[in-house]
Order: C-alpha cells, then sequence, then structure tokens
C-alpha cells in the first residue's frame, strides 16, 4: 500500500469532514494513517458482480494490505462476498469503501493476522468532482490499529465473516449504524429512547468494544478473540443475549472461562471452538438454552466445569437442552459431563469423539438414539447407563475403542446394534441385551476379548460372520437362539452341562465338536400344547443330535396335544408322557428302539400310534390306562419276548386292534397279552 504525504493539509481537512459525517461531532485522536492519503489496491484484480458484491480476489494471497477500490468496473462497491479473503494468513489491514453494506459467509474467515478493518470515503478532483483513485481512512478514537470498524451502513455480517481472524482486539461501529452494536465488560450498558417510540433498547454510548452485537442485542456476533480480559472471576457475556451465533467466542485466547446468561437460547455451530484456555462455562441460574450447535465446544483440551461457584466436579448442561450438534464436546480431552437432566433425544455423530476423560455417562430418559461414532476412542469411560425407555438405535462405531469400557445394559426398544458399535473394547465384560434386538452387525463386538456375560435374545436374525470376531466367545450364552449359534463358537461343552431352548430343556449327553449328542430332560413350565423335537440344536456354536427323550420330560403337561419327534431320536424314557391328558397325536421317529417305563401312561385322549420298524423294547405301563387308544401299529420285527414290559398295553381300550408284522403274529400275540391287553383286543397282521 503505497503512501502519499503530500497533500496532509488537504486531507487532514477531509478526514476531519469524513469522521464529522461518520461519527457526529465526537473528539477525535489521530490514529496511525490519519490524515495520510492511501492507493487502492488494482481494481482489475477484484470480481465484482452487477449488485456491487465483491465475489472474488485474484491477486497476490500474501500480501499484508488491501484496500478495495469503491468502484470496480463502473459498478460501486457494496458488499465483500462469501470467502473472498479467506484464508489469507499473512493479511493485517483491510480498508473497505463506505458503501459496503454487507460481509459475506466466511468473507476474512482464516486470516489469523488481519487485526484491523478501516472504512474509507475516496479523494475526489477538487474542480471536477471525480474519483482520484485515492482516500483517506475514516478515523475516530475507535478505529485506530487492531480494531474492526464497521462501514457506517453494514447491515449484514455472513457467517463465520471473522472466523479464526485470531489477531481481532476489539470492534468498533458507528453511531449512525442501525444494524450493529458494541459492548465492553468494562462499560455499563445504558437505556435511552428509541427516537420517537417511545421504546427503550440497550446501547453503548461509545460504540467501542471486545463484543459485537446486533443493535438490539439480541444476537452476538464475534467476541474479539485478541481481547484481554483483565476482570475477576468469568467473563460475562452480555445479559441481552439469546442466540451466540456461530463461531461467536471461536478461538478466544481469554483466560478462565465464560458465564453464559439465562437469557441465552442457542449457542451456534463452533461458538467456543478451539478456545485454548477455557476450563469452565458456568450456565446461569434459570438458563433457557436449548440448543448447542456442531463443533460449540470441540477441541476445548482444558474445559472441565460448567459451574466453579457451586462446586461442580463436571460440565453440566442445562436441564431445556433438547439438541447439541455434531463434534459438539469432541477432542474435550478433560472433560466430565453430565447429559441426564436434559431433554436430548438424539447423541449425534461425535458428538463426544475422543473426549478421553469421561468415565460414566448416564443418558437423559428422552433419548432416542446415540449416533454413528458418538463416543468413539473415550478410552476411560467404564460404564454406559440407559436411563430410558425410549432408546431406538444405537450408531455405527458409537462406542468403538472404548477401552475401559466394562457394563452396558441397552434398554428393551433398541432393535439393531450397528456395525463396529463396541469394536475394540477390549475389557468390555458384561452386557445386557434386549428380548427388541434384531440385528448384530458386522464387527459390532469385534475384540472384545474380555466378554464374560452376555445372552443373545431369541429375535436376534441377522448376525454377520465377523460381528464377534476376536471376541471371547466362550461366555456368551446362545441357548436362546439358535439362529446366532452359527457364528458364534465358544468353548466346547461339557457333559451334563444345561441349556433351553424355546420351550424346551436339553443337556448334552456327549460332547464333541462334530458328533455331539443331547437329551431333552424338560420343558420350561407345563403350559405345552404342542412339542416339535429338533433332529439337531445348536449350543454355544456346536450341533447336537437329539437322540433321547429323558425320564419325565413332559410328564403332567396336561395341555399338550401333539408331539413330534425328532428324526435321531432312539429313545423315550421313563414315564415322559406321563398323564398328559389331551395328548392326541404322538408321531414317532424311524431310528426310535426304545419306549421306557410308563412312557404314555393315562395319556387318557391319545387314540392311535404306531411303533416304528427298529424299536426293540417297549417298557412296563407303556401305554398303560390309555383308555381310549383304539390303533395301535407295531412295524416293528425285533421285539423279543421279555422286551414288552409288564402291563405295557393294559387298560388300553377294550375295542382297541393292535396291527403287527404278519411273520410275528403268533409271537406277537402271546407276549402282548402277557403285557396286560384284554382279550377283547384284536391283535391282527
Amino acid at each position: 500500500m503505497k503512501k502519499k504525504r503530500s497533500l496532509w493539509i488537504t486531507l487532514a481537512a477531509v478526514a476531519c469532514i469524513c469522521v464529522s459525517m461518520l461519527f457526529g461531532s465526537a473528539a477525535t485522536a489521530k490514529a496511525e494513517g490519519e490524515g495520510q492519503e492511501y492507493t487502492y489496491t488494482d481494481a482489475t484484480l477484484f470480481v465484482c458482480g452487477a449488485d456491487g458484491v465483491v465475489t472474488a480476489y485474484a491477486g497476490d494471497r500474501n500480501v499484508k494490505e488491501i484496500v478495495v477500490p469503491q468502484t470496480i468496473g463502473g459498478v460501486t462497491v457494496t458488499g465483500i462476498g462469501a470467502e473472498v479473503f479467506k484464508d489469507m494468513t499473512e493479511l493485517e489491514f483491510t480498508a473497505v469503501p463506505d458503501t459496503v453494506i454487507s460481509f459475506g459467509d466466511f468473507a476474512f474467515s482464516g486470516c489469523s493476522k488481519l487485526n484491523t478493518i478501516y472504512p474509507y470515503q475516496p479523494v475526489l478532483d477538487s474542480v471536477t468532482g471525480v474519483d482520484t483513485g485515492k482516500f483517506v481512512i475514516l478515523n475516530s478514537e475507535q478505529n485506530a490499529g487492531g480494531v474492526i470498524t464497521l462501514p457506517t451502513n453494514l447491515n449484514q455480517i455472513g457467517t463465520g465473516a471473522f472466523a479464526g481472524c485470531t489477531s481481532v482486539g476489539k470492534f468498533a461501529v458507528a453511531d449512525a449504524n442501525a444494524y450493529f452494536t458494541t459492548h465492553a465488560w468494562d462499560r455499563a450498558w445504558t437505556q435511552q429512547p428509541n427516537d420517537n417510540s417511545g421504546d427503550e433498547v440497550v446501547t453503548n454510548p461509545k460504540n467501542t468494544g471486545e463484543v459485537l452485537l446486533s443493535k438490539d442485542g439480541t444476537m452476538m456476533y464475534r467476541l474479539a478473540p485478541a481481547f484481554h480480559y483483565t476482570g475477576n472471576g468469568l467473563y460475562n457475556i452480555p445479559e441481552t443475549v439469546v442466540t451466540l451465533l456461530p463461531y461467536a467466542c471461536e478461538q478466544v485466547s481469554l483466560n478462565g472461562g465464560f458465564v453464559i446468561p439465562a437469557s441465552v437460547q442457542v449457542i451456534g455451530d463452533y461458538a467456543f471452538y478451539k478456545c485454548g484456555n477455557l476450563n469452565t462455562v458456568k450456565f446461569a441460574e434459570g438458563s433457557q438454552t436449548s440448543t448447542i450447535g456442531a463443533y460449540a465446544f470441540a477441541y476445548n483440551n482444558n474445559l472441565q466445569k460448567s459451574d466453579i461457584t457451586d462446586g461442580a466436579s463436571c460440565f453440566t448442561l442445562p436441564t431445556g437442552v433438547t439438541s447439541i450438534g455434531e463434534y459438539c464436546f469432541a477432542y474435550c480431552q478433560n472433560i466430565v459431563i453430565d447429559i441426564s437432566k436434559t431433554k436430548l433425544e438424539v447423541i449425534p455423530d461425535y458428538a463426544f469423539y475422543e473426549s478421553d476423560n469421561l468415565h460414566e455417562l448416564q443418558t437423559p430418559v428422552t433419548l432416542r438414539k446415540v449416533g454413528a461414532y458418538a463416543f468413539y476412542g473415550c478410552n476411560n469411560l467404564n460404564e454406559v447407563k440407559f436411563l430410558g425407555k425410549t432408546l431406538e438405535e444405537i450408531g455405527t462405531g458409537a462406542f468403538k475403542t472404548c477401552n475401559n469400557l466394562h457394563i452396558v445394559d441397552i434398554p428393551e426398544g433398541v432393535t439393531a446394534i450397528a456395525d463396529g458399535t463396541f469394536d475394540g473394547c477390549q475389557n468390555l465384560n458384561t452386557i445386557k441385551l434386549p428380548d427388541s434386538l434384531k440385528t448384530i452387525g458386522d464387527n459390532a463386538f469385534k475384540d472384545c476379548r474380555n466378554i464374560h456375560e452376555m445372552v443373545i435374545p431369541p429375535n436376534v436374525s441377522h448376525v454377520s460372520k465377523n460381528s464377534f470376531a476376536g471376541a471371547n466367545q466362550n461366555d456368551i450364552d446362545t441357548s436362546k437362539n439358535q439362529y446366532i449359534q452359527k457364528f458364534v463358537k465358544a468353548k466346547l461343552p461339557d457333559v451334563g452341562e444345561k441349556f433351553t431352548v424355546g420351550n424346551l430343556k436339553y443337556k448334552i449327553t456327549k460332547s464333541h465338536k462334530t458328533k455331539g449328542t443331547a437329551a431333552l430332560y424338560g420343558t420350561k413350565g407345563k403350559s405345552l400344547k404342542t412339542a416339535k423335537v429338533p433332529a439337531t440344536i445348536m449350543y454355544k456354536g456346536y450341533k447336537f443330535k437329539v437322540t433321547s427323550i429323558g425320564n419325565n420330560a413332559f410328564k403332567n403337561c396336561k395341555k399338550l396335544k401333539t408331539v413330534k419327534l425328532g428324526s435321531n431320536v432312539k429313545s423315550i424314557g421313563k414315564n415322559a408322557f406321563y398323564g398328559c391328558k389331551k395328548l392326541t397325536g404322538v408321531t414317532l421317529n424311524a431310528k426310535l428302539t426304545t419306549i421306557g417305563n410308563g412312557a404314555f401312561t393315562k395319556c387318557i385322549a391319545l387314540k392311535k400310534i404306531t411303533i416304528p420298524a427298529k424299536v426293540t423294547k417297549i417298557g412296563s405301563k407303556a401305554f398303560y390306562g390309555d383308555s381310549k387308544l383304539k390303533t395301535i401299529t407295531i412295524k416293528s420285527s425285533k421285539i423279543k419276548s421279555k422286551k414288552i414290559g409288564k402291563s405295557a398295553f393294559a387298560k388300553i381300550n377294550k375295542k382297541a386292534t393292535i396291527r403287527v408284522p404278519k411273520k410275528k403274529l403268533s409271537a406277537y400275540k402271546k407276549i402282548i397279552r402277557s403285557a396286560g391287553a384284554a382279550k377283547s383286543v384284536k391283535i391282527k397282521k
């Protein structure tokens, strides 16, 4: 920026006139550059639309100073568009014409050395009145170096316009500006009448301060990042503020913390992002805060508490908070937070990403969803308590690599555990899964090497082959869910080990990886109406043939009506179906060899039965007292004279017909009669 000093007297006079026009008759002090003539930056380096908004700068982006011409291509400049000077990290000084009425989104974002913006008015030729291409800055007490001075008629500041401008120390606003004002912590605010309306509005008489606000004080645009606070205790955000706009306090170097007044309802995206020295945020009593935006408190490594005056040991969110944004508290490595009293329905994606100091989490009763990677890398989180009954979804990688997580109790209502939810939780040992669960995603429990207690619910119908990859599967109880046993392999169970599948109880009779067997030994309750005994059963990831029905297995199941035995059952134990008064249909399988003593005693509704070809023994009282049993078909030719027990057919229906193999008719008549069949019972081939 070329300086000309030859017109000192003339320019000083013009400067005084300009100051008077902008700031009224207030006293002025000579700031750096006052009374000096400056030259515009080459207009050809700018792109300007027909509306006067500069949309691009094509010059050297490492310059320290830029002066935006008042006219470009014959168009009066009215705005600095979105991202025009973004990330010009060497830029320190910018002058803009006082005709500018808008700064676009991220217009100066990332200009980390920018500390001064001056509005100016051009120097006109004294004879022709034509713009000379030179100008004088509009100086006053407020706009010395290190101050962002807004043009007189500026009415719009876009999102993040000064984001990352970490060298800004103050803001200045002209009295005549109808849209913005400032606040200084050490200067009291006053109530002044608003023109002739009779209404009172909050104003700042000096219009220079570290905080840039909307004219009515309800919206906070920016706290100057380089502002040096020398007061005692926490810095108080003005009590008029309702909305902390995005980037409002981003990268502020202020030591200590803030008091957020009760009036604040919305904390915008990146509002307190990367405030390196921030350790405490106090929400005033009666806080109305309901919304906290994305990245609002992210990357604050020293943030720990929300209220030191009450001795609070954690960061406590106000009870009225209903939503927080993605990455809201990400990388807050020392934060201990309480969200349990809020009205949050969603913990969004990455909300507490790598917040290492979280130890215990209690969720609000209103919670419906935990987003993807919400607690990823929270290495000290050891317990999660879901307090409500409204949770429906836990997102991908939500607790991934939470290395010290020990206990998780997932409430009813959750239907899916997404991919990688607990991936790498090496110390997770107790997991309670709800009956509502249907899906366990890929790598959901990958490398969970210390699982000691987990029961897979019966409704799980989708599991990935990698859901439990690298996890300890020995203590995962899959007895309630046959489907999942294809994917989970525990330690081979011991002989005699018992388990329940559905309403039927089993125990291991032979332990083998591929040739194991099990017996059905009982039922879960006595209210069964039908029973279908499977050929095989899965347990702990191993398949076992069901080869026997144990003693008393269905005894006195008085509601049982039908039974079908699986294809591998070889024996029916003593009193297995004793007293099943409503049993009308029994299907015995082809491999059956033994019907035990009293197996079907007092099955008084049973009308017919077929005894398969491989049966070699029918125990005593096997069908004793089956008063309606009228049709018996014996296909076996292998039953010897002493292998039908005493009273096996005693007290069956007197008009019953027993059909036997033709070649065994004579022999079987004798042994069947000796087994209690009445003389009226017909024995035929």
